[in-house]
């Protein structure tokens, strides 16, 4: 068994012990330990008995073995659990960053330029989210219900009472919690948002530019925004001019990725599309994945290939089992 790469290194177990492995096939294991996990970097996560501590590539101890749980914290922080239930963050190096106790349920996976963390709190009998620094600090207090990091780092999606809206960084109400749904990514200055049961787009002032007319629609990216009507996805630009007409099917994939989008046949196969919505890419196949650095993973029936943006093949369709390109490198199963 074994993982993606993650830079230069693999996770793998074999005869189930647990090791890494590099891009020349030089394999590490560790005898010594009951589980290893490492992510990007040399600092993994070790479990000896009961408890988890940090090693390095080598297998020696950064870290006691004194955690109940250890987690990856973004790609090089991590995220503790310690008898008594004391939250901490610690670095690469083992250095305690933050510790907290757990009536403040940590929810952020990685740190934000700012160092902002989001956490959940019981405020009577209610989980309310806000934010903090390192400090400890309260930078917003816990009172909404749902609190998201969005695209732009000077913002937050917030939640109350069943409606949506954005907050900046220092707690201050940007834009209304008027909306029924609303969009991540602000992208070009616009936000995809719902009111009843229309979408439309606003700006970061609250300004609606492009009307609340589409039943759905999903973030603008290189100067496109997939949105829909009755039945059908099309495309506008972000003057609403409709630049590829309502006749596309629903599939989950509605964005470009190196300027090419899936489209979906009524009978359910899948190929690609340019941004003037001529077929690029034939619909052969049962399902594929967006492009990424110039490749697409398909699959026909229960086998797995890669093709290029010309729809040849370059890793052969004829794989049982097969995971996503990461680091250079394809992992495959026989």
């Amino acid at each position: 068994m074994a993982t993606d790469f993650y830079g230069d290194y693999a996770n793998i177990i074999q005869d189930s012990i647990y090791g890494f492995i590099d891009k020349k096939g030089r394999i590490k294991l560790f005898e010594n330990y009951d589980k290893t996990y490492f992510y990007y970097g040399n600092t993994g996560i070790a479990k000896k008995g009961k408890k988890y501590g940090l090693i390095d590539r080598n297998g020696k101890p950064i870290t006691d073995f004194k955690y109940i749980r250890i987690s990856n914290f973004g790609f090089h922080n991590f995220r503790t659990i310690e008898k008594g239930g004391l939250y901490s963050i610690l670095n690469e190096k083992g250095r305690e960053l933050f510790k907290i106790d757990t009536t403040y349920n940590i929810r952020s996976y990685f740190f934000r330029t700012d160092s902002l963390l989001q956490f959940e709190k019981v405020v009577k009998g209610r989980k309310l989210n806000g934010l903090m620094n390192l400090k400890k600090e309260i930078i917003i207090e816990p009172r909404y219900d749902k609190l998201y990091y969005v695209s732009d780092k000077n913002f937050y999606a917030v939640a109350k009472d069943g409606k949506w809206g954005f907050i900046d960084n220092k707690g201050k109400e940007a834009i209304p919690i008027e909306y029924d749904k609303i969009g991540f990514h602000i992208t070009e200055n616009l936000i995809p948002v719902k009111k009843g049961k229309k979408w439309g787009f606003i700006n970061k002032n609250n300004e609606i530019k492009i009307p609340f007319e589409y039943d759905e629609a999903y973030t603008f990216l290189d100067g496109l925004a997939f949105v829909k009507k009755g039945d059908f996805f099309g495309c506008i630009n972000t003057k609403n001019k409709i630049k590829i007409d309502f006749k596309l099917n629903p599939n989950s994939y509605p964005f470009f990725s190196e300027n090419l989008a899936v489209y979906t046949t009524k009978e359910g196969k899948d190929g690609f599309i340019n941004k003037k919505g001529k077929i690029v890419i034939p619909a052969i196949y049962d399902s594929v994945l967006p492009f990424l650095n110039g490749l697409a993973f398909v699959r026909i029936g229960d086998k797995f290939g890669y093709i290029n943006k010309k729809g040849k093949e370059i890793v052969p369709i004829k794989q049982k089992q097969m995971w996503y390109e990461s680091e250079g490198m394809i992992r495959f199963a026989e």
